[in-house]
């Protein structure tokens, strides 16, 4: 009988590596091993799709609602604009801060049940929204609720997406979660004159009613149980994540950036077009059209993504600058260009968060609940702070300052994030 040749290093390497990931997940791995079989069920993705919209528009209602309602909200509560801004703030910034956590939580516990637990505390935030809110305090406190809902929905719907969609319909899965959240922007706008100027502003929180039901009644179904997805190198050896740890801040940092550059901009887009000469109808009518171009934008980037594959850090500068051009542009006063700026801002500026999110995935895929918890964080931020200083600068200045200062901050963001790119 012939003797067995002895094993080269390289593979004893990988075999090494292999194990060692195997007795950290306890589930058996095989290298390059799909998220999700390469049979993927139909089935399961648009039920995927169904319950990843859903959460995410559940746990961005009671934040963006507050805004839709702002009117109806100040004068039954005695508020002020400032006190209202204040408290929105206030529960973005908990989001953040709280983001990172909730993603190393999702790591540990599953998507399943960290979207059962997001879900619930957003539930919750709606109910004491509207059943118990008498002043500022207990607005805050429940708006602090809905930023710890966020900060634990989002990264188990980065798992659950990892794990439950097929690799090639992930970017379409991130766009069309990332799209649900101008879709609260517009149920919150259509929640004013269908229940709030009819029944009152505290049933328009009900709205949430509906995601939640699709939520507890898909996601008990739903398989999430392919394991995650590891990658070694060609000589056998597991993954540098070390090394990719400050590329991972930079590009939050880009992240918070780019949100805050679009999110003001979003947030002040009527007022500001008024200011300029628009009437009211049509401020209302341009912020419509920038929220449906921001969704199309969003699924479409998401499509693009996963036909060409890959990270996709270049395409996301590539989107930011385009977006810091259009902003400058949209504060020159010109209606056109404001229009211009509109839909540049929605899509170019602001549309990038799937691939973003499907970017992050994909550079660490054996721990995305973390990484999705750190990007959370980066648009948290921005998403507080943009609004903050956007309207600072238009009450100091105007608002075609505001729109030329957030068009240099998109391009700060596109600038860090094409660094990022260099170091991933």
């Amino acid at each position: 009988m012939a003797a067995a040749s002895p094993a080269s290093p390289a593979r004893v390497a990988r075999s090494l590596s292999v194990r060692r990931m195997e007795s950290r997940y306890g589930v058996g791995l095989t290298e390059s091993q799909p998220s999700v079989p390469t049979t993927a069920r139909p089935r399961n993705l648009v039920q995927g799709m169904i319950v990843v919209s859903s959460s995410l528009v559940l746990a961005a209602l009671p934040l963006f609602m507050v805004g839709g309602l702002a009117v109806q909200v100040k004068a039954d509560l005695g508020l002020s604009e400032a006190a209202l801004g204040a408290a929105v703030t206030i529960g973005f910034v908990v989001g953040a801060l709280s983001a990172p956590i909730g993603g190393r939580l999702a790591d540990r516990i599953g998507p399943k049940t960290s979207i059962y637990i997001g879900s619930s505390l957003s539930v919750l935030a709606l109910a004491g929204l509207g059943l118990f809110v008498d002043g500022w305090a207990p607005l805050v406190a429940f708006l602090c609720l809905a930023g710890l809902a966020v900060a634990i929905t989002d990264p188990g719907l980065a798992i659950l997406v990892n794990r439950a969609i097929p690799e090639s319909k992930q970017g379409l899965a991130f766009g069309v979660k990332e799209a649900s959240i101008p879709a609260a922007t517009l149920a919150a706008g259509i929640a004013v004159p269908a229940i709030a100027l009819t029944v009152g502003w505290r049933w328009g929180f009900a709205i949430g009613l509906l995601p939640w039901l699709i939520v507890i009644t898909m996601l008990p179904s739903l398989r999430t149980d392919a394991p995650p997805r590891v990658v070694t190198s060609d000589d056998g050896r597991a993954p540098r994540t070390p090394p990719r740890r400050r590329a991972l801040l930079l590009a939050s940092i880009a992240a918070a950036f780019g949100t805050a550059a679009a999110s003001g901009v979003g947030i002040f887009l009527t007022d500001s077009a008024v200011a300029m000469g628009s009437t009211p109808a049509a401020a209302g009518i341009l912020l419509a059209v920038g929220s449906v171009t921001g969704i199309v934008a969003r699924v479409g980037t998401g499509v693009m993504a996963d036909r060409k594959g890959g990270p996709q850090f270049r395409l996301i500068s590539l989107m930011l600058a385009i977006g810091a051009v259009t902003m400058a542009l949209g504060g020159t006063g010109n209606p056109w260009l404001l229009v211009v700026g509109t839909v540049g801002a929605f899509t170019g500026g602001w549309a990038w968060t799937g691939i973003f999110f499907l970017s992050l995935v994909r550079v660490f895929p054996d721990r995305p609940g973390a990484v999705a918890g750190i990007g959370t964080a980066g648009l948290g931020v921005g998403n507080a702070a943009g609004p903050l200083l956007f309207g600072v600068v238009a009450q100091t200045s105007s608002y075609g300052m505001a729109w030329l200062a957030a068009g240099i901050v998109a391009a700060v963001a596109s600038v860090l994030m094409s660094l990022a790119r260099r170091q991933f």
